[in-house]
């Protein structure tokens, strides 16, 4: 009669499997968080040089500084962002969502105050130019990393 019940416990002791003590796929999920943020990272950096050159071509050097110091902001707040997602957590979907939440303030956090030290300590900014290669490095960010599982078949 126990034998007929088919619960994966049981299934696995009669099938004579070893328990998993790793979440299955947890290996692929990380290695597919590094491919996303390698390729939002080449999108950001080709974006801030090219934002850089256009300030550098149309308006001043102390533009295009404060474009690249934009670009590179973001690149710092995603960096910060995928570390702490590289943590081991519990495979739940309260832990997940919890380790990601996590991951996005403390993104958030490095920004702003990456963002609060550039306003303090450099005097020849270029407010709009600034949140220009920041906004254009997060868009492009975003886009990068929706479209890493879009595979052409």
């Amino acid at each position: 009669m126990a034998h007929e019940i088919n619960d994966n416990a049981t299934h696995s002791e009669i099938q004579g499997c070893e328990k998993l003590s790793v979440a299955p796929g947890m290996d692929e999920t990380k290695t597919t968080i590094n491919q996303a943020f390698k390729k939002a990272a080449r999108w950001q950096i080709i974006v801030t040089v090219a934002f850089c050159f256009i300030y550098l071509l149309f308006s001043s050097v102390n533009a295009a500084i404060s474009s690249s110091l934009g670009g590179l902001v973001a690149l710092a707040g995603g960096y910060a962002g995928v570390q702490m997602t590289r943590r081991r957590v519990d495979q739940t979907a309260g832990s997940v969502l919890i380790a990601l939440l996590k991951a996005e303030l403390t993104k958030i956090v490095v920004i702003a105050v990456l963002l609060l030290a550039i306003f303090k300590l450099y005097n020849g900014l270029v407010p709009l130019a600034l949140i220009g290669g920041l906004a254009a490095s997060v868009l492009v960010s975003g886009a990068g990393l929706g479209a890493v599982g879009n595979h052409k078949k």
